[in-house]
């Protein structure tokens, strides 16, 4: 597979969930063109592109449900989601060069523990 996505799996201890969904990520990014789109002409041709490159991959793919390829991982309580969102940011990062990320969180006591998991380096649960 991928030199820096299993560098990262490494240096993250990934558990083996974490290391399938990374592997997904990517697959789905290598396929896709992660171009933003300059307007919205042409951006209902472009989704139907991208998702049908996802689709070839991944045929239970209906849809991204926004306008943008988008998708999301179904991870149980206490896997490790953080790390692997670190993970993910890390290889977007690394191989993509993406270097802005928007993260939600559902309130701010999480909002706040993920501030510190992904700034503070002397915090025992750094992400980095």
């Amino acid at each position: 597979m991928n030199q820096i996505a299993n560098n990262i799996k490494q240096r993250l201890s990934l558990r083996e969930p974490l290391c399938e969904a990374l592997d997904t990520v990517v697959r789905i990014t290598d396929c896709l063109s992660l171009e933003k789109q300059k307007n919205d002409a042409g951006l209902d041709a472009f989704l139907k592109e991208e998702l049908f490159k996802v689709k070839e991959i991944y045929p239970t793919c209906t849809n991204f449900e926004r306008d943008f390829p988008s998708f999301a991982f179904s991870i149980a309580t206490g896997i490790g989601k953080t790390r692997l969102m670190a993970a993910c940011i890390i290889y977007l990062y690394l191989k993509k060069g993406i270097r802005h990320f928007f993260v939600l969180a559902p309130n701010l006591t999480l909002y706040e523990k993920l501030i510190r998991d992904f700034s503070d380096t002397s915090y025992s649960k750094y992400a980095f």
